[in-house]
């Protein structure tokens, strides 16, 4: 691949990589080295690196890209948040380890320069009270999609499924009789996941048995027995199948439309999260109930413990210790 300028490089690499990564991170990946490749582009033209060929790039290169996105103008100001440059820097230096150039690892490693860092976000959840605002105000949604949506709403809220586990699912996988239903899909299916088990919390459960009845009278209303989706959709052409991803958007967006409430799918399973975690559920449970492989992931993207919670914490820990003599 020595040869060729870093969008052929980038097209390759992405198609090779495809099989070892989730839909959504090949979609982040595309996107920044996409962004890459601009950034490349501009700094040659203006003599700022040697070349954009991923295999010849130099330290002096890579030092110019990162300067690059300290000082590229965006929405917020001067410069890309430094979780944004991090994510960039790294998908880079794999792109350029996959052409056999290891010079961002070896930079790395000899601390020459200080790379950009991410930044542990804010976990932007809905609070319980404000969950079920949410689904009384779809209590009112018609038809199918709002059949849909209402269980997407409860599932996403009180089992902790993420978006494509749910819409994917089968109707085999659930189960009424102990609330459990299976992963089959889970995130990182083709390279480390395996399958795993989400449980269905108490308050979800009426509406997960009311959706059941309406997905039987949908089907029986086009004709179909049965399918094994658990959300079915029949198409225009008269067929069955699953839920499209654009579909599946387009629906969360009628569904947050009609409520007058914004809501992500990611904001319900991290509300899960938090919710359980509020209530004194230990994090090792929550990591388990989301299928994270580490607390860290939990703790740093889903769930923390409150500021005032962990006051009251460090309260009753001195107030039931023995004192200290003076």
């Amino acid at each position: 691949m020595g040869r060729y300028p870093m969008l052929t490089v980038v097209k390759v690499f992405l198609e090779g990589v495809r099989p070892y990564y989730a839909e959504s991170t090949l979609r982040n990946m595309t996107r920044a080295l996409s962004v890459v490749h601009q950034a490349f582009q501009e700094l040659n033209k203006e003599g700022l690196v040697s070349t954009t060929n991923p295999s010849k790039l130099t330290r002096k290169d890579i030092e110019a890209f990162l300067k690059w996105m300290k000082a590229r103008e965006t929405r917020n100001g001067t410069g890309l948040n430094p979780t944004t440059q991090a994510n960039y820097v790294l998908y880079l230096e794999n792109l350029l380890r996959w052409v056999g150039n290891p010079v961002i690892t070896q930079m790395r490693e000899l601390h020459h320069i200080r790379f950009p860092q991410k930044m542990s976000p804010e976990v932007s959840v809905l609070k319980e009270d404000e969950l079920e605002e949410l689904r009384g105000r779809l209590e009112d949604m018609p038809g199918w999609f709002g059949s849909v949506a209402k269980f997407m709403v409860a599932m996403y809220g009180y089992s902790g499924l993420r978006r494509s586990e749910l819409r994917r699912a089968r109707i085999t996988d659930l189960d009424t009789a102990k609330w459990l239903i299976v992963v089959v899909h889970p995130k990182g299916e083709k390279s480390w996941a395996s399958e795993g088990v989400a449980r269905i919390l108490e308050p979800a459960r009426e509406e997960v048995l009311r959706f059941l009845e309406e997905r039987d009278q949908y089907l029986q209303e086009h004709g179909f027995d049965e399918h094994e989706a658990l959300v079915p959709y029949v198409f225009r052409d008269g067929n069955v199948g699953y839920f499209t991803d654009g579909m599946w958007g387009s629906m969360k967006d009628d569904a947050q439309r009609h409520a007058g409430m914004p809501f992500k799918m990611q904001q319900l399973r991290a509300s899960f999260a938090q919710m359980c975690k509020d209530k004194g559920a230990p994090i090792e449970a929550v990591s388990r109930a989301l299928r994270h492989r580490t607390t860290k992931t939990t703790e740093i993207y889903y769930a923390r413990i409150r500021p005032e919670d962990a006051f009251r914490l460090l309260d009753k820990a001195f107030d039931d210790a023995p004192r200290a003599r003076r």
